[in-house]
């Protein structure tokens, strides 16, 4: 069986899309499209069913995946190994991170200044939620993962062994369009603000838990129009009247206005985080190291 088909596989499984999954693959679509069928011809089984722009696993599919993904991650775990008998910073480093975690001002310049010192080291991103990063994590598919911290669960039973440190914190804001009706106030109640429909992340994220959890404790709850998983096209709907908002500090601008809402402070860290049973490869030890801060 090749290696590379199975990649293209985990890849279209992942995606749902022979396009994007070829960009990830640096492949063009019809290329992935025939490993696919190879694969396909191999198993003598049909793995995706095409329903128009998406592709769907197959009961087959399905049944592959895991042993797909472990199988990868276990030729993955060998090449950094043999890779780490050099003395060279390379190969490949995958990441995952929830997409509001947000990337921008804090590790789009670590980012940059890695690839430019590394620049034999593929970096993968994989955004997903925080249960799913973990879990991959756990199971050897990350190496890393980048999680708000209250959202890691490393010290929860599910995940208990594995480990991490804070790498930054921002102050939370509750921001709403120039024109909004709490624009003009000077201070604002929490039943004021439960008043008016609001955009939060996911149910999972650590932003909105804080800001649910400290209405709560006020006797009120928010009244959520829309749920949206990253920061930035949060602060887009907010910044035309769709609703206020709760973002880090630094990803305001001068289109919202702060609320300065009574007795209500709140913050936003992200801790990096990995498996200390699997060995840190040469790449995952010089991103590792990027960051002022260490594991626990």
């Amino acid at each position: 069986m090749d290696i590379h088909n199975l990649q293209a596989f985990i890849e279209v499984a992942e995606k749902k899309s022979f396009s994007r999954s070829a960009e990830t693959l640096n492949l063009t679509q019809p290329a992935v499209s025939k490993r696919i069928a190879a694969l396909e011809a191999e198993l003598s089984a049909r793995l995706f069913d095409r329903m128009g722009r998406t592709v769907h696993l197959t009961e087959a599919g399905r049944v592959l995946l895991p042993s797909a993904i472990k199988i990868n991650s276990e030729l993955s775990r060998i090449e950094d190994e043999i890779c780490n008998l050099g003395t060279e910073v390379k190969g490949k480093l995958s990441i995952g991170m929830a997409e509001y975690v947000g990337v921008d001002r804090r590790l789009a310049p670590v980012l940059k200044e890695f690839r430019v010192e590394y620049p034999d080291v593929v970096v993968d991103i994989h955004f997903s939620s925080p249960e799913e990063t973990l879990s991959d994590i756990e199971n050897g598919v990350l190496d890393l993962g980048l999680c708000s911290v209250t959202d890691q669960i490393p010290h929860a039973k599910a995940h208990s062994r594995l480990r991490s440190v804070e790498v930054w914190s921002d102050r939370m804001m509750i921001v709403a369009d120039r024109g909004h009706p709490l624009a003009s106030h000077s201070s604002v109640s929490m039943v004021e603000l439960a008043e008016y429909p609001c955009i939060l992340p996911a149910k999972s994220s650590n932003s909105r838990g804080t800001i649910v959890r400290a209405m709560l404790e006020a006797g009120v709850e928010p009244q959520v129009a829309m749920e949206i998983q990253d920061f930035h096209t949060m602060r887009s709907m907010a910044s035309i009247g769709l609703g206020w908002a709760c973002l880090p500090e630094s990803v305001n601008d001068d289109s919202l206005v702060k609320l300065n809402v009574e007795n209500l402070s709140l913050s936003h860290s992200v801790a990096l985080v990995r498996n200390p049973d699997r060995s840190m490869s040469r790449a995952s030890k010089a991103f590792f190291d990027s960051f002022p801060a260490r594991f626990n």
